[in-house]
């Protein structure tokens, strides 16, 4: 199957082609979706009474992820507290998410894929895109972070997305291009898990 004329088409079709291959991943409590909430900045705001943790959510094109925050959770509903007596709350947390991003759990990512269609990306763009991946992996270092181009990248794409994990390409919405997404998927997951063991030892 050739390339959609848009952006979100191709995205939506390689999702909807890889919940189908990507489907032991799924089993383990994983999920693959589009647009989802990942937090991006944390900032601390001190109050008399309680303070607040302000998490800072950005809207992500491809993510496999565990739930942080299920997505009926609006604005400002969420809160940690005693363990040992729910009643009494330790700390506020305020989410900053639009309400479009009110449609989705907010994510913990282990694997995040922006899309882009090759024709049309300009360097100013890759540059604002490799930054907001130095932001989240600020907070998630063991994310694994790629940069899916629908066609043949230019060139620049690779000199100013340095931070990116990986660049990679199709063509087509063949059976064959979306089984190499779907394994790319499952190694950057894999690395991700290894780079998690890394932190926690």
């Amino acid at each position: 199957m050739q390339l959609k004329s848009t952006e979100k088409e191709n995205r939506d079709y390689l999702i909807k082609e890889l919940n189908k291959q990507l489907n032991d991943l799924i089993k383990q409590g994983l999920m693959l979706e589009a647009e989802v909430p990942v937090p991006y900045k944390h900032i601390y705001l001190p109050n008399k009474i309680i303070n607040t943790l302000e998490i800072w959510c950005i809207k992500q094109d491809i993510c496999l992820f565990k739930e942080l925050f299920h997505k009926d959770i609006k604005y400002r509903d969420a809160s940690i507290v005693n363990m040992k007596n729910y009643n009494e709350e330790l700390l506020k947390i305020k989410l900053e998410k639009d309400s479009s991003q009110n449609s989705h759990h907010v994510g913990i990512p282990y694997v995040i894929i922006e899309t882009k269609m090759a024709s049309n990306i300009n360097t100013h763009e890759l540059l604002a895109y490799s930054e907001k991946v130095q932001m989240i992996k600020t907070i998630f270092p063991y994310a694994q972070y790629t940069l899916l181009f629908f066609g043949k990248p230019p060139s620049r794409a690779y000199r100013h997305g340095v931070n990116f994990d990986s660049i990679d390409y199709i063509e087509d919405l063949s059976n064959d291009s979306i089984k190499k997404i779907s394994i790319m998927i499952e190694k950057l997951y894999n690395i991700s898990i290894e780079e998690i063991r890394k932190i926690m030892i």
